[in-house]
């Protein structure tokens, strides 16, 4: 953890944080129905924008095509052996499912206890209809069609409530490449109490259905309104993302995170100097029914700036849940410290005392969600919130309430108490980043990252064994080099050259542990963990023949493509410790 991080201004701003404010943006936005392409969609991006240039913040009002999702009606029909209909409020369709033939889809249904290669083996799905419990994700519904079923009903995981949800493992608008993956498979989720009868049903005898979905699925313009501080030293800035859309009026999903950034703005654009380095607003749209096509389509359209001077990420997302219990948090290796230290000290809200990679949600490591559109281009990832416990009757599926991704989440779900608490926690993060002599990323972490990736691997292989030794030398360099910028923080030379020498090294080790497929293309929304082409390859002695063969070769090319980015950022921390060591 850096000595030299910048506290003073990081007071004075979360102090400033406004709860009258927030509640107005709250109040304003939780009237608008707010789905991709939709009139409530524009009304809350022109609500930013307005709101943005009364503060003084520069605004940019892009435009940008995408290829979004909007679900409409559904309905499920048991016709053997004995006919009943799911009430229409017990049903819902997905984004991104298919839509069925005006007669809907016909065929015997088939109960499928979890959506497992175990479980799917034994079975023969060819155009049946697959009825399983839990959400609708792209995992399993990818894994139900590759399978041969015609369509797939899941039963929702919460007792009164079907959650929206969205289908599709392609991240943003597909490309070329990505079309193939577009769900051609009618999805459908029905409650609780639907399930438990057709459940029932199908343990005595055979049952014959009829999915009928309409889903409307097409090329849309949409905002991206994105807001700028400009850094009073640096060209070099801290991203800070929400998404505007949202299901139905999602109040806490999301307009309480939109509001909690309109603060952020506010403040850091008041404050008596601007920021030490920049700061972006940016305002998602398609979150929901695009896959993330608003993060994804900016991030395309400035990769290079972002590579160059993006410096880190944080996704602001349900904020201000009403009953919320303590602290969630995620982050990449390289902020942990810092990160932990700000939960730790600012929010008055309750961080668990837990050690090792777990917090109370799970992982601590980002994974392939939140608009985690930015690990192509190097930046250093977190997200933090108060959170509910998941898999409760309160927390629902995921911790963000019972109301979660319904018509349920609405401006009574929202405590303010807890928005405001959340909103100084991001105030006080953007002040370290922003406004210390050296951004606060230890990258000698992410270096270690990559031992403990292959430490946890389950296999040895000497090409790993080499791998983990070149991480062990970029380790031991990068700590060096960073003792040294620590002491020689008030020399302006050396804090500019620390500050570029964290961002070649983001470019290069984030992802080199995170990104499967080439920095300029998204891996898809699927759950992948840090060394993903390593962990998708395996061990290659499991194997015999010419997938053994196979499995070698794409190992020692995917070891290949890492070594290169870790020799390159010894390279590069090598270099800063020659000129600027004692």
């Amino acid at each position: 953890m850096f000595e030299s991080i910048d506290r003073e201004t990081e007071s004075e701003l979360v102090d400033a944080i406004d709860r009258d404010r927030l509640t107005d943006h709250v109040d304003r936005l939780a009237k608008l129905t707010r789905h991709s392409g939709s009139e409530g969609e524009r009304a809350g991006t022109d609500y930013v924008v307005e709101q943005l240039r009364e503060y003084g913040v520069d605004v940019e009002y892009g435009e940008y095509e995408a290829y979004v999702s909007d679900p409409d009606d559904a309905a499920v029909t048991v016709i053997e052996p004995t006919k009943w209909t799911v009430p229409d409020d017990e049903v819902i369709t997905v984004a991104f499912g298919a839509t069925t033939p005006p007669a809907g889809v016909h065929g015997d249904v088939a109960f499928v206890s979890e959506v497992t290669d175990e479980v799917l083996a034994p079975l023969d799905l060819g155009g049946k209809i697959a009825f399983t419990p839990g959400l609708p994700t792209p995992g399993p519904v990818e894994r139900l069609a590759d399978a041969g079923a015609e369509a797939a009903v899941f039963e929702s995981p919460t007792e009164g409530h079907c959650h929206e949800m969205i289908v599709t493992p392609v991240w943003g608008t597909p490309g070329v490449e990505d079309e193939r993956r577009i769900p051609s498979l009618p999805v459908v989720e029905v409650s609780q109490s639907a399930g438990e009868r057709l459940r029932d049903q199908i343990g005595r005898g055979p049952v014959e259905a009829v999915v009928e979905t309409s889903v409307t699925t097409d090329l849309f313009n949409l905002p991206c309104p994105v807001g700028r501080i400009e850094g009073r030293e640096s060209d070099r800035y801290y991203v800070i993302g929400n998404h505007v859309d949202s299901w139905h009026r999602g109040v806490t999903d999301n307009a309480t995170a939109v509001a909690a950034t309109l603060e952020l703005a506010r403040v850091f654009s008041e404050h008596d100097e601007p920021p030490r380095r920049g700061l972006l607003f940016g305002f998602w749209t398609a979150h929901s029914f695009g896959r993330y096509a608003g993060s994804t389509w900016f991030v395309d359209d400035r990769f290079s700036d972002l590579r160059e001077n993006g410096l880190a990420y944080i996704h602001l997302d349900l904020n201000g849940l009403k009953g919320a219990e303590r602290l969630w948090y995620q982050h990449m290796a390289a902020v942990e410290d810092e990160h932990l230290d700000a939960l730790d000290t600012v929010p008055d809200l309750e961080l668990p005392k837990e050690t090792g990679e777990s917090s109370f949600l799970g992982d601590n490591r980002p994974g392939r969600n939140s608009d985690q559109s930015f690990w192509g281009v190097g930046l250093v990832s977190l997200l933090s919130g108060a959170r509910l416990t998941p898999e409760t009757p309160e927390g629902g599926p995921v911790g963000g309430g019972w109301w979660w991704h319904t018509p349920e989440d609405t401006r009574d779900k929202v405590d303010l108490d807890v928005l405001v608490e959340e909103t100084k926690l991001y105030a006080a993060l953007a002040a370290r980043i922003c406004e210390s002599p050296i951004p606060p990323f230890d990258h000698a972490k992410s270096a270690a990252a990559v031992v403990e990736v292959i430490k946890d691997l389950g296999f040895e292989h000497p090409v790993l064994s080499d791998l983990r030794e070149r991480a062990g030398e970029l380790e031991r360099t990068i700590a060096e080099a960073n003792r040294i910028a620590d002491i020689h923080a008030a020399d302006p030379a050396v804090a500019r050259a620390a500050e570029e020498l964290q961002v070649k090294l983001g470019n290069r080790l984030i992802p080199a542990l995170y990104k499967a497929r080439p920095d300029h293309r998204h891996d898809g929304a699927l759950s992948q963990g840090r060394l993903p082409g390593i962990a998708t390859v395996g061990d290659p002695d499991e194997r015999s023949g010419r997938a053994r063969l196979f499995a070698e070769t794409s190992l020692r090319r995917e070891v290949n493509r890492i070594e290169d980015q870790l020799r390159e950022s010894r390279v590069i921390a090598a270099a800063f410790v020659d000129e600027h060591g004692e």
